[in-house]
């Protein structure tokens, strides 16, 4: 079932986006046949104009996320999502896989469609030497830089799924209220940015009080390049599940026992 909800949600995002990824990558290609004409002010344009189009599908993007669970699962909408009969884990889960890949896949039509605009031959080609150079200088192994490669990527996929996890955990606790939810979802949005930067700050200070720093110092210095790279990346990837579990525990627990629809 939550293939089926999946499915569904895809569809709804796709109506909107691909006529807009299909509208940059025709800009861009214009854009990149316009910089090769003596006159200047055509290319001018078409490049403003791919400009806003790629900050108008980075905010559509963040709007859409909020806009697609607040409307499903926070409104009288709720009532018909929550007949369903699928889960509670199934319909937060669509919203989060769907919500996260339609970010990852606008990233990467943003950057094609900038390449598009602005490379060359030349310059791929100098990117590439510049990446040859940049691995050699690191010393790694091929199956390290792998292992390198994969972690940073998932850890990159972590960080994004906590941060929308965030907001549906904001969203989901203004149910607490019955009115000015939204208001409420925001203000729970700068408490719980609030308690995260306390904690950063107060966990930094007792560490530094009681001197662990000295000793991790004294183990980085012992440490290679790709051990400081494990300590740096698992430490961040563990820090980023914890998030991720305590904001979908707070979804969950707020969709399924405290619903109060409006």
């Amino acid at each position: 079932m939550l293939t089926s909800l999946m499915k569904y949600e895809f569809k709804a995002m796709a109506r909107i986006f691909l006529p807009l990824f299909a509208a940059l990558f025709i800009l861009s290609c214009v854009n990149r046949l316009l910089i090769n004409l003596p006159l200047s002010a055509p290319a001018i344009i078409a490049s403003i104009i791919s400009g806003l189009l790629i900050a108008g599908i980075a905010v559509l993007v963040f709007v859409l996320i909020l806009q697609r669970f607040w409307n499903n699962l926070m409104t009288n909408e709720g009532y018909l999502m929550m007949t369903l009969p699928v889960s509670t884990d199934s319909l937060i889960l669509s919203k989060l896989f769907v919500s996260a890949g339609l970010s990852i896949v606008s990233f990467f039509v943003v950057i094609a469609s900038i390449m598009i605009m602005t490379s060359t031959w030349i310059s791929l080609l100098d990117f590439a030497q510049a990446m040859r150079y940049i691995l050699s200088y690191i010393h790694f192994d091929s199956p390290l830089i792998f292992i390198l490669i994969l972690q940073t990527i998932t850890l990159v996929v972590m960080g994004l799924l906590c941060g929308i996890l965030m907001l549906y955990a904001c969203m989901s606790l203004s149910m607490l209220v019955n009115r000015r939810r939204i208001l409420f979802a925001f203000g729970a949005f700068i408490v719980l940015s609030t308690i995260i930067q306390t904690l950063t700050v107060f966990f930094s200070y007792v560490i530094g009080a009681i001197g662990i720093f000295e000793h991790l110092d004294l183990m980085f210095e012992s440490l290679s390049y790709f051990g400081m790279s494990q300590a740096v990346i698992l430490t961040t990837l563990l820090l980023n599940t914890v998030g991720c579990a305590v904001y979908y525990f707070i979804t969950r627990y707020m969709l399924s026992r405290r619903l109060n629809l409006h």
